[in-house]
C-alpha cells in the first residue's frame, strides 16, 4: 500500500425527496445497488479503510452502511462539516484534523465538494481518469488518491497523485 492513501466517495442516488428535508433524504432503489456494488468493488481491490469520515445526512450514511456489509469492520465518525456542498476546503480541513494516523482514509460526502477536492488534490496522474473527474463525479463515484510522504495534517492542493476513478455504470451489478 502507498504511504496514505484517500479514497472519495460521493453518496448513492437519492430519491428527490419532496416534502422532506434535503438532510433527511434516503437513498433510491438505485442507489442502493450502486452503494452495494461499489463495496464488493472495494472488498476486491483491497480499498479497505482504516478509518471512515461520513456525512451525518441520511443518504451519505446509507451509501456506507451497505457498502460497508462487503467490507470488514472499519470505524466511522460522523462529521457534521462533511455536510457541505462548496468548494472542498471544508472537507480539506476536516482531512487534516481528523485524518490522524489512517492509512487509508475514506470520506463519504456530497457534490460538488467532493468533486473540487478530488480536482484540487490530483496534482498528478492519469490524464483520462482527471478528464472523467472533470466532466462528472456521479453518485456513488469513488476517487482514490495516493498521498506520498506527507502527513494528512499537511495535505495541500496538488499534493496527490489519481489512481482511480471507479464509476458505478462501469461495476457489474450496478444500475447504468
Amino acid at each position: 500500500m502507498p504511504d496514505r492513501q484517500l479514497l472519495l466517495l460521493r453518496h448513492a442516488k437519492a430519491v428527490l425527496g419532496e416534502g422532506m428535508e434535503d438532510f433527511d433524504r434516503p437513498l433510491a432503489l438505485r442507489g442502493e445497488q450502486a452503494a452495494q456494488a461499489i463495496g464488493r468493488h472495494m472488498a476486491a481491490h483491497g480499498l479497505v479503510p482504516d478509518l471512515v469520515l461520513c456525512s451525518p445526512a441520511r443518504r451519505t450514511s446509507q451509501t456506507w452502511e451497505i457498502a460497508a456489509r462487503e467490507l470488514p469492520a472499519t470505524e466511522v465518525h460522523l462529521v457534521e462539516a462533511l455536510y457541505d456542498f462548496g468548494d472542498g476546503e471544508a472537507l480539506l480541513q476536516v482531512i487534516r484534523e481528523q485524518g490522524g494516523s489512517a492509512r487509508r482514509l475514506l470520506l463519504v460526502t456530497h457534490n460538488p465538494a467532493t468533486q473540487n477536492l478530488a480536482l484540487a488534490l490530483a496534482g498528478s496522474g492519469d490524464r483520462l481518469l482527471r478528464r472523467q473527474l472533470i466532466e462528472k463525479y456521479p453518485t456513488a463515484g469513488l476517487a482514490i488518491l495516493t498521498l506520498t510522504g506527507s502527513s494528512w495534517a499537511d495535505l495541500s492542493d496538488g499534493q496527490c497523485r489519481l489512481d482511480g476513478f471507479v464509476k458505478p455504470r462501469d461495476l457489474a451489478g450496478s444500475p447504468a
